[in-house]
């Protein structure tokens, strides 16, 4: 059988969510509850107290890519 693994939302991540339209941006998470605070990509109002369980990943988790911020290897 699979293993199911549970991916947490963070800060930076793309994200769909489902009963909404447009892609957004995750710019804030608390834990209790499990909700995030999002920014529509294309401008609009902040959506804030979205609940974890509706969010969609757009972006695959890889941890062989940098990191969407900071300095890369190549910058120093």
């Amino acid at each position: 059988m699979a293993k199911h693994t549970v991916r947490l939302p963070q800060k930076g991540d793309r994200v769909g969510a489902i009963g909404r339209e447009g892609v957004f941006v995750v710019i804030g998470v608390h834990e209790n509850p499990n909700m995030a605070d999002l920014r529509p990509l294309k401008g609009g109002p902040l959506q804030k107290g979205i609940p974890w369980r509706t969010l969609t990943f757009l972006d695959e988790e890889d941890t062989s890519q940098p990191a969407p911020r900071g300095r890369s290897v190549s910058d120093e």
